[in-house]
């Protein structure tokens, strides 16, 4: 399968139709449309932080483990941005990124796959919205709404974030949010800006990290 060039609302150029005509009974039509959707790759876009330890090693480690998912694939990082923290227990400021992702997991599939790359790094939850050595959490999903008790996309707090919402128009420009808004908008909605400080581009894609 070719790689697909991401763009708003971007599909894989490879989708089959599915409303073409068939010689498979209905049954069987449907079976094959629904193994179609599982293979299928969606964009998704993804924000890590990290305030212990090795921040920018905490962040590199994500994204290969990300990459690393035989149903991930990282399309583009941002650069990276300290910012300080909002809400929790008096702790060290984070560095922060976006990643735009190709993937073939549905959004519970993918919430379930960041959780691990959280796992796999020692992320220890006893406080909310304390110190942790990574977080990643979904951004957006494709142009997908979602509303479950473990998961809601877009995130819940997104347009409230400038930490997040500034290395996210890094990787996904053109984007437009489910109420319309484009994310520059959001962004300006929350001005004036402060406490996130953009540090470099130290965290790579997989391909180029350095050995």
């Amino acid at each position: 399968m070719r790689s697909p060039l991401w763009s708003p609302g971007a599909r894989s150029p490879d989708a089959v139709r599915e409303d073409g005509p068939s010689a498979f009974p209905q049954a069987r039509r449907a079976a094959a449309s629904n193994l179609l959707a599982m293979w299928r790759e969606r964009f998704a876009f993804l924000g890590l932080g990290s305030n212990v330890e090795d921040r920018l090693d905490h962040l590199q480690d994500a994204v290969d483990a990300l990459n690393a998912d035989r149903r991930i694939r990282v399309d583009a990082v941002s650069s990276v941005y300290e910012t300080e923290p909002v809400g929790g227990p008096q702790q060290g400021p984070f560095l922060n990124l976006a990643v735009r992702v190709a993937t073939r997991h549905a959004p519970r599939q993918l919430l379930r796959a960041c959780q691990a790359v959280e796992a796999k790094l020692e992320r220890v939850r006893t406080v909310r919205w304390g110190p942790r050595t990574i977080d990643v959490d979904i951004l957006l999903y494709d142009d997908r709404t979602v509303r479950r008790r473990r998961l809601q996309i877009p995130h819940p707090r997104l347009t409230e974030r400038a930490f997040a919402l500034i290395p996210l128009i890094e990787v996904a420009p053109g984007q437009i949010l489910p109420d319309g808004r484009s994310l520059p908008a959001a962004l300006a909605k929350i001005a004036p800006i402060e406490g996130v400080t953009m540090v470099g581009t130290q965290v790579h894609m997989p391909s180029q990290a350095p050995s």
